[in-house]
């Protein structure tokens, strides 16, 4: 029997699954040509006046009316998209590695079908690290604004500097990201990590991972710049980095191959 002939996979000039494996910061991403999830969701907005980012509406009919406007338009985008880069629709979905009847699935949402995962995850030390951590620095972050607020401190007026909103900035974008990139690499390997020939689910749930301690390192150093920026705050910053150091070593102590996951475009 002949063997069947490989299909040949075009170069679309995007980076293949590189938004699996981002800190979802767009804005600040220098690869945003190079995501086939960025360019999407920047033409979806250009045709449909939606912000994708923004909370469906709260009656029914106006949300379901927002996703038709959506989906009838992402053909139309794809389209366009191969047309300006000289290629067939077909070429994208080959490269990008999904079918006709996917694209964008939040594996983040995906616990709830698992309860006895769900179960296990919630026992992990790194989890209930992760927790701790979560309420910590909601609580820091709400009594820095407070603080400034309270006496007056415009945004620019020292000590409430470019350099401490940034810090902040990162410290909150941060935060819910390290939540669901755990979760995420957790629920992928109490899934997965039994089963034979799962290549691809191992390198998701190290990806998953890896983003989480990247995001862990950022937010220390950004708790690091506060530290120094804010002293009335230093006893509370200085716990929040220690939770945070014990979070990491959690990370890598049940994830211990993520640190070598090389994340599409962003790892050489």
């Amino acid at each position: 029997m002949p063997k069947k002939k490989e299909k040949k996979i075009v170069d679309t000039g995007f980076v293949p699954g590189i938004y699996n494996y981002c800190d979802r910061w767009c804005e600040r991403c220098p690869l945003q040509l190079r995501c086939m999830s960025y360019m999407m969701g920047k033409k979806l907005k250009e045709r449909t006046k939606v912000n994708l980012g923004e909370e469906m509406p709260d009656d029914d009919e106006s949300a379901l009316a927002r996703l038709k406007n959506i989906f009838d338009s992402t053909f139309d985008v794809l389209r366009e998209l191969a047309e300006e880069r000289g290629m067939g629709i077909e070429d994208i979905y080959s490269s990008e590695k999904v079918d006709r009847g996917f694209w964008g699935e939040d594996y983040e949402d995906l616990e709830d079908e698992d309860e006895e995962a769900v179960r296990q995850i919630e026992q992990e030390d790194l989890v209930k690290c992760d927790r701790i951590y979560k309420t910590l620095a909601e609580k820091c972050q709400e009594s820095i604004y407070q603080w400034f607020d309270e006496v007056k401190i415009k945004e620019g007026d020292a000590p409430r500097t470019k350099e401490v909103g940034d810090a902040l900035l990162e410290v909150n974008w941060y935060l819910d990201l390290i939540h669901s990139k755990i979760r995420r690499a957790l629920y992928g390997y109490y899934i997965y990590s039994d089963k034979i020939n799962a290549t691809q689910e191992e390198d998701d749930y190290n990806g998953s991972a890896k983003v989480a301690l990247l995001a862990v390192e950022i937010s220390q150093n950004a708790w690091m710049v506060l530290r120094e920026r804010l002293s009335s705050f230093e006893p509370n910053i200085s716990h929040l980095i220690v939770v945070l150091e014990q979070l990491g070593l959690e990370i890598d102590h049940f994830f211990p191959k993520a640190r070598y996951f090389k994340r599409p475009g962003f790892d050489c």
